[in-house]
């Protein structure tokens, strides 16, 4: 495995971390306010992060080790029913969290090299191989951890 797909591996592997370390500092009482006006909570955006390999990552790395051009549509927290985050127990999740990921990053482990240089179709990526859906998916978990550190460190709540 090369330097690249394994620095996003190793970064992958502490966004549990990260996010039990937030949700720890955080008030309680802010985790399921509406903070932002018709946006997420931190309980909404912590669970999102939690479950998300479960619903899409991992079959897309099942996906890409068995097929050899799989087709996929995009992801998104809006294909679940209104409340299913904020339905989830926060802490479960989360300490849940450290299994699935460990799962996706063995999953990723696992592959052959001739499994990177697969391309698949995504309606929304010009290219889109596995190193790239590692990569999103890490973006996708700072962009949340940030949303959460923002929510529950920021001055946006003082008044509520």
């Amino acid at each position: 495995m090369n330097q690249k797909i394994e620095s996003i591996l190793v970064a992958l592997q502490q966004t549990p971390r990260l996010l039990c370390e937030l949700i720890d500092e955080i008030d309680t009482e802010l985790y399921q306010k509406e903070i932002i006006q018709g946006k997420w909570s931190i309980h909404e955006h912590a669970t999102h992060i939690a479950v998300g390999d479960i619903y899409g990552f991992q079959k897309r790395l099942e996906d890409f080790k068995l097929q050899e051009k799989p087709i996929f549509q995009p992801l998104s927290g809006d294909s679940f029913h209104k409340n299913f985050f904020i339905e989830l127990d926060l802490h479960k999740s989360i300490a849940d969290f450290f299994e699935i990921r460990n799962t996706t990053i063995e999953l990723a482990r696992n592959f052959h090299e001739n499994d990177w240089h697969k391309v698949s179709i995504h309606p929304e990526y010009k290219t889109y191989t596995p190193y790239i859906m590692l990569r999103h998916l890490l973006m996708h978990d700072h962009a949340h951890l940030y949303k959460i550190e923002d929510m529950g460190f920021g001055t946006r709540h003082v008044n509520l």
